[in-house]
């Protein structure tokens, strides 16, 4: 029985197989805690006191950074490991100070508490007895081992020594050289069998190593001319979809892998900013109708390379080559792709070579999602013409209609159409790629942001789902489920989505300031203040961060900042939706001719089509007329506005006494 076990009748497991009673384990706890080793030692006290009573309490495999930061350290729910150290800093410490009480003061200890290498969970071992576990195993490279799994405590990328976790040895053993040296010899062979296992080549239905992550950095276009980029950005953001497919294995988003484009760093520090076991990285060359692609799979532990491949094909090979990288990298980490259509286009690829139209469609859609990453209008009319004519042209290409239903999602927000004109492409397009590939996740969620349109909160969230399920990494689809529970008065779950999107996309001030509107909403503003400005310090000109700071500043009470945070988010952001905003704090703030400056402009334009009127009723709102917000408000319904969040936004506090308030919920299916 291993301490991660769960453990009955109180006992604690070694890895022999002895049970060292619960009672024996407190009280060497307790001895150790009040020892001069230990006496003035505080963080390292909470440390070991919480994790062992974790494992007393059978929760060893719960034990994780996050929370040993929060419970043991008192860090608050907003802990974040990758800017708070401490954690990290207090088990190399407390490593340190137990080797330090077991040659002193516990030298004669019957019970050894100790950490093994990788792992936040402690182990218990009586030193009179010596576990099966503590010997060197005989002929390991022979014994057809499993893949080595890792406990990943620290988002800093362990080193490979972490993989092979000995067991303390009594001290009998540790004075004779010559058992220290066979027992180093056999350690050595262990990690050499440890490390070939965990990175080799597994065929069929092999399991990766638990917690393995990569990040895919943007192909570099060796032609350096911008003709061809959308063809090295292309094939990277295809990559990205498609080694999300592979079941466990943690993608980057990217988002924070194109931060790196073009940045002149190792794959080192670029591997430990994204928390991420390995790199892919390569160039695209094109000359005529030659395509030459390299790529490099790199152990960011080391730096060493896990896997490389160069392609010289015709051009035509391009979505070939992609799935070739794409199962060679997967087969690295001892796994397979999960995208049926990926699968059953792999083979198909291999034994026939595409059509000319395939071609041009596999061309068209790398464009589209070159454009569709831009987020600009311009930009998505144009991505939504190139998945249309891949589509017209191999009209079997799944992701392409996929892709498509992604455009019209956006389309709202970022083309300023109705739901009522983009609900039917959207759904039509997404049921397509499904008919297509049953496996696309992203259908899924582009079908529950279809649903709440309709405010049909139950099939929104099943879909969800259903599209978090097959498409775990999607960072963007987590943040969309977040706003739905937000919607749907869910404010508990909310952080809990948000903070998953900022593990699968550490770079990204978008993920990063969705955690600060959570705290905003919740009333915890200096927290919330503090949220904003690191995404802004990731991004200084994203205007988000400026429109959620702006308003955090507002409700704090501090206008001067808050209105000027506005208004740098309406330069960077110019729209209606940034402008309410402006207006709505000027009405709070006692600015009343400013807002009626902005409601007016508002009004005049209110009669074209596509033009919120939820902007309108938010500068209402922040004047104090609730008759004409509500009548607003209740236009915004009508559009379908996903933004009118009635149970979540900090906006509609003064409203919610109003009976029209819960009239406007049982219309939206909230109540």
């Amino acid at each position: 029985m291993t301490p991660q076990a769960e453990m009955t009748n109180g006992a604690s497991g070694v890895a022999g197989g002895e049970v060292i009673p619960h009672e024996e384990v407190r009280s060497q706890l307790d001895k150790m805690l009040s020892s001069q080793t230990f006496r003035a030692a505080e963080g390292q006290k909470s440390f070991l006191k919480y994790a062992v009573g974790e494992v007393l309490a059978g929760r060893g495999s719960h034990i994780k950074e996050y929370l040993i930061g929060v419970e043991a350290f008192g860090r608050g729910d907003l802990f974040d490991p990758r800017l708070d150290p401490i954690v990290r800093t207090q088990a190399r410490k407390l490593r340190a100070r137990l080797a330090k009480y077991y040659e002193t003061e516990g030298l004669n200890d019957l019970i050894r508490i100790e950490f093994p290498k990788g792992s936040y969970v402690p182990s218990f071992t009586r030193a009179s007895s010596v576990s099966e576990a503590s010997m060197p195993a005989p002929n390991t490279a022979d014994a057809g081992a499993a893949p080595v799994t890792l406990e990943q405590p620290a988002p800093i990328i362990p080193k490979l020594e972490a993989l092979v976790v000995p067991t303390p040895l009594p001290l009998a053993w540790s004075g004779n050289w010559k058992v220290r040296a066979l027992l180093g010899l056999s350690l050595s062979l262990l990690l050499a069998t440890a490390v070939f296992y965990y990175f080799r080549p597994v065929s069929g239905d092999g399991v990766m190593a638990a917690g393995s992550s990569i990040a895919v950095l943007p192909f570099v276009n060796l032609n350096g001319d911008g003709a061809a980029e959308f063809l090295s950005d292309g094939l990277t953001d295809d990559l990205i979809d498609s080694l999300g497919q592979v079941p466990g294995l943690r993608v980057v988003a990217r988002t924070s892998a194109f931060r790196f484009k073009r940045k002149a760093m190792s794959v080192q520090e670029i591997g430990q900013q994204l928390r991420v076991h390995a790199i892919l990285k390569g160039t695209v060359r094109t000359s005529g109708n030659n395509l030459r692609i390299t790529a490099q799979l790199i152990n960011v532990a080391d730096g060493h390379p896990l896997w490389s491949g160069s392609f010289d094909h015709d051009t035509n090979d391009a979505r070939g080559i992609q799935q070739e990288i794409s199962s060679e990298v997967a087969s690295v980490f001892g796994s397979h792709l999960r995208h049926k259509g990926n699968e059953e286009e792999a083979k198909e690829i291999s034994s026939n070579p595409i059509s000319e139209k395939q071609h041009e469609a596999y061309q068209h859609y790398l464009k589209g999602l070159y454009l569709w990453n831009k987020l600009t209008a311009d930009s998505q009319k144009l991505a939504i013409e190139y998945f249309q004519e891949a589509i017209s042209e191999d009209p079997s290409f799944a992701r392409a209609y996929s892709a498509l239903a992604d455009c019209y999602v956006m389309a709202p927000q970022v083309l300023t159409a109705s739901p009522q004109e983009v609900i039917p492409k959207i759904r039509a397009a997404a049921n397509k790629a499904l008919e297509l590939d049953s496996s696309l996740g992203e259908a899924h969620i582009d079908l529950a942001i279809c649903a709440e349109y309709d405010f049909d909160w139950a099939t929104a969230e099943r879909e969800f789902k259903k599209g978090l399920d097959l498409s775990p990494d999607n960072a963007v689809g987590h943040l969309w489920y977040a706003k739905y529970l937000g919607i749907t008065g869910r404010k508990a779950e909310v952080l809990a989505q948000r903070k998953i999107a900022t593990d699968l996309d550490p770079a990204s001030a978008y993920a990063l300031q969705s955690v600060g509107g959570y705290l905003s909403v919740m009333g915890r503003y200096d927290e919330a203040i503090e949220q904003f400005r690191c995404a802004m310090a990731l991004e200084p000109n994203f205007g988000l961060t400026h429109q959620g700071l702006g308003v955090a500043y507002v409700l704090k009470g501090q206008s001067v900042k808050g209105i000027a945070e506005l208004q740098t988010a309406l330069k960077l952001m110019p729209g209606p939706r940034r402008e309410a905003l402006l207006g709505w704090a000027y009405g709070v703030t006692g600015q009343t001719a400013e807002a009626q400056r902005i409601l007016s402009s508002f009004l005049s334009q209110s009669n074209n089509a596509g033009f919120p009127a939820l902007a309108v009723a938010q500068v209402y709102i922040g004047l104090g007329d609730r008759n004409r917000a509500f009548e607003w408000l209740s236009k915004a319904a009508d559009q379908k506005d996903l933004d009118l969040t009635l149970k979540w936004d900090s906006f509609y506090d003064s409203l919610r006494s109003d009976s029209r308030y819960q009239a406007l919920l049982r219309r939206l299916k909230l109540s």
